[in-house]
Parts: C-alpha cells; structure tokens; sequence
C-alpha cells in the first residue's frame, strides 16, 4: 500500500481534495481527527490542556475549539506550549495507523490528511506528498465561510493573518511535495487534477 500525505495551508481545500481520492478508492485518514480524539472529552491530555488555558473549557466540561484558536493564534509560545502537549499523541496516532497499513501490506493508497507536515517533519513517514494550493484571498475567503457556518463572529484581518502566517507558506509547501492540487479554480477542474495524480500514484485508467 502506498502511503501518501495531503498537505496545504489553512482553507486551502484539503479536506475537498482527501474526498475526491476517497471517492477514487484511497483509505482516508486525518491528523484533524486524531486531533479530536486527542482531545476528547475526560482525556488525560484534555485535563492538561485546561490547567495551561482554563478559559477554552466550557460549562459542560467540553473545549472550546474556538476560544482556542484566538487564544494561540498571534502568540506563538501559546500555541507552543499547547503542541507540546498534544502532537506527540497526535503523532503517536498517526505512526500507528501507517504502521498497521505497512504491516497488512495490502494493496491500494492511504491518503492521510496532516496540515502540518512539514512544520512537524513529518514528510518521511509517506512515499509521495500531495501539496493543495489556493491564494491567500481565497483561503481568507473560505475562513470567514466557515466561521459564519459555524455561527461564530467573522474573523479581523489581523486574526486571519495571524492564522495564515502559522504555518509554512503554501508555495514553499508545493515546492517540496511530489505533486500539487490547485483547488483555486472550479471543483471540476480540481477533479481533473486529482484523477491525474491517481492515476500516477496507481497507473489506473480511472
């Protein structure tokens, strides 16, 4: 089995591309989701979480995702110190899960989500990295579209900057991956260019 990464910058379209090679037949895996797991509620490492920030824990014992990412969006020793605590179970997780599929040595492709691959070096546990790229304009745009779905007050430039300039630039992200998946232009177009990398990563006709 091939074990290939998904990597972008925030609002870049990632999840939408990791559905397109779900629906081509790709086992799909997300750094997102272990991060929930990671931090469910009652969890050890949750606990920890709220004695660094107490203000993120809601009345009913639950994290506050967003007052969470305020908290360590602009304040990079904040958002240190919370990765310190999280990743290495978050990682842990990840390792396991491309442990087992190595071990199994089925045939096919895992596609794992990590947004932040190479802030982590992360990128030689994959065969191939997959860099989803859209503007910055674009990825502000999808931010304050999610904030508004989730009934939350629309971001400050400045928040959406602070959130942009977390991670790696998209460009140096799509220079160093295997292949690139603009997600700027019409989900069609997009499509086509997720059908031309499956097709490398498979030699499916598909």
């Amino acid at each position: 089995m091939q074990i290939v990464a998904i990597t972008g910058g925030i609002a870049s379209g990632k999840s939408t591309v990791t559905e397109m090679f779900r629906a081509l037949g790709a086992t799909v895996y997300s750094a997102d989701t272990d991060a929930r797991a990671v931090l469910a509620p009652d969890s050890p490492i949750l606990s920890d979480v709220f004695t660094l920030f107490p203000e993120v824990r809601l009345t009913d014992g639950s994290l506050d995702r967003a007052a969470l990412a305020a908290r360590i969006f602009g304040a990079p020793e904040a958002r240190k110190r919370l990765e310190a605590i999280t990743h290495p179970e978050i990682i842990a997780r990840m390792q396991a899960t491309i442990d087992a599929a190595r071990k199994a040595g089925s045939p096919g492709v895992l596609v794992y989500e990590v947004p932040l691959l190479y802030e982590k070096d992360l990128a030689p546990l994959f065969d191939a990295v997959i860099a989803v790229l859209a503007s910055p304009a674009q990825q502000a745009e999808r931010l304050q579209a999610r904030e508004a779905r989730g009934g939350r007050p629309l971001l400050s430039v400045q928040a959406i900057q602070d959130r942009l300039a977390a991670q790696i630039a998209p460009e140096e992200k799509a220079r160093r991956a295997d292949y690139v998946v603009h997600t700027g232009g019409s989900l069609s177009t997009t499509e086509a260019e997720v059908t031309s990398v499956w097709r490398s990563l498979t030699g499916s006709a598909v």
